[in-house]
């Protein structure tokens, strides 16, 4: 069942005027505002829909687009920055930007515009709902006015019209078969893929395969390289899964966790370990095909990986524990190349690179539980400093890790490496803009940061 929440009955009744089709809900908020959106779209929720549009009209925040356009959009923040929502991927695709009060001034809409196209009143509440409980949100906006002095004339003017427009759009949606088979995919599968991120080995792969360029000496083999993937995979999964399990009722107490699998029981607990056991095995046997020295030190990475989502109840420091995880994974790349452990010095600093990179990074992200750490004695360096010491702590760790970057680089000749290097300073200076909500900043950018360091060997 489909949801459709307006947030007024102008902007509805040209969609239900065309009749409401079968298997739709709609919703007209009697108030405008972020809270009453959050309600009725609960509501919505509670009625059973699996899919929600919110439509309407909104502002633009550039004269670049077209009044009476109708946008679908990709990512929705809020005015303050705290965070962000994406909700679709696609071109042409549009930036909103939830407001508690409507703008018609040219300074408050020039400051917004650095972060969004559109403005409304209710998209971010409607986003983060259906983030909570795993479905999918489709916006859906028609632009009326452009945020200026003329706004309130603008909207009252062209509402009707361009709700008209919206309705059209509306219907199109509805209609296309494939979307709602694509947007709301669910099972066991979907849960196992959102329980275990395996997409974001993409931070270790890179390091894995710097470390074993510089075991190798250039390219190694097909089938170490091979084998190297998926001893990454295995740890990132068992890793993964453990930090999911010893934080189970610390999540479920987080807003902004309570959602995840353990936490909120779409998951059990015995299915969490069955999918660190798998990740163990793929992981051993990586290892054991690697060779007997590869084998006898596999404990060893094991050990962060498994202890590190454990520090942040009893140090601040423990946003370095994820640093010692990522820092292993070059060097265990070169072993299982090289068979050895004697350490060149481009090892060393790749590993002191991956350290500080992620460590960082792992500090900007707990801005996002800053008071929720505080509030129950979990420890963090924001918990600790507050938002403006830890991002100084964050900015001091990735200088060193771009330190370390750079003296891997001196010794090469290759423009591309340079590149490289150039593309992780401009990623590492982007994690500082407040406008870039934290999320986007943690993923990709950090990624960003990262696989470039890892192209400056690669490449060099």
């Amino acid at each position: 069942m489909i949801g459709i929440l307006f947030a007024t009955q102008m902007e509805a009744q040209p969609f239900l005027d065309r009749g409401v089709p079968g298997g739709v809900v709609v919703e007209i908020q009697d108030e405008m505002g972020l809270e009453t959106a959050r309600i009725y779209t609960e509501k919505l929720v509670e009625k059973g829909c699996t899919t929600i549009i919110n439509a309407g009209v909104c502002g633009a925040l550039n004269n670049r687009l077209v009044r009476g356009g109708v946008y679908r959009v990709s990512m929705v923040s809020t005015e303050e920055l705290k965070a962000a929502v994406n909700v679709g991927i696609g071109m042409g695709l549009k930036r909103l930007v939830s407001v508690e009060e409507p703008v018609f001034d040219p300074k408050r809409k020039k400051e917004l515009s650095k972060y969004g196209e559109l403005v409304d009143m209710e998209g971010y509440a409607v986003a983060r709902v259906c983030e909570a409980h795993d479905i999918p949100c489709i916006l859906i906006k028609g632009v009326t006015d452009f945020g200026d002095g003329n706004g309130k004339d603008d909207i009252q003017k062209h509402i009707t019209p361009v709700s008209e427009t919206v309705a059209e759009a509306i219907f199109q949606c509805l209609e296309t078969p494939a979307s709602d088979e694509k947007a709301a995919p669910s099972g066991l599968w979907k849960k196992l893929h959102s329980f275990t991120k395996v997409e974001h080995t993409v931070f270790s792969l890179p390091l894995l395969f710097a470390g074993a360029w510089i075991g190798a000496g250039g390219m190694p083999s097909v089938k170490a390289l091979l084998l190297i993937t998926l001893a990454g995979v295995g740890a990132r999964t068992f890793g993964m899964a453990a930090n999911r399990i010893f934080d189970k009722n610390i999540d479920a107490e987080n807003p902004r966790t309570k959602n995840r699998e353990l936490a909120s029981g779409t998951l059990s607990v015995a299915q969490g370990y069955g999918v660190a056991g798998v990740g163990l095995v793929l992981y051993v046997a990586a290892c054991w095909l690697l060779g007997p020295l590869v084998l006898k030190l596999a404990l060893f990475p094991l050990i962060p990986l498994t202890v590190y989502s454990l520090l942040k109840r009893f140090t601040p420091l423990c946003h370095y524990g994820i640093g010692v995880c990522l820092a292993v994974a070059p060097m265990a790349a070169f072993i299982a190349v090289t068979n050895s452990v004697q350490f060149p010095p481009a090892l060393i600093l790749l590993a002191l690179f991956a350290f500080f990179w992620m460590s960082g990074f792992d500090i900007i992200y707990a801005l996002l539980d800053i008071d929720f750490d505080r509030a129950h004695g979990i420890r963090s360096v924001p918990a600790a400093l507050g938002a403006r010491g830890a991002q100084l702590v964050a900015a001091v760790t990735h200088l060193m890790a771009f330190a370390a970057l750079v003296l891997l680089w001196i010794p090469t000749d290759s423009i591309w490496a340079t590149l490289a290097l150039l593309i992780s300073a401009g990623a590492f200076g982007a994690a500082y803009l407040q406008r870039i909500p934290i999320p986007v900043r943690f993923f990709p950018i950090s990624a960003i940061a990262g696989i470039a360091g890892a192209l400056v060997v690669l490449l060099g």
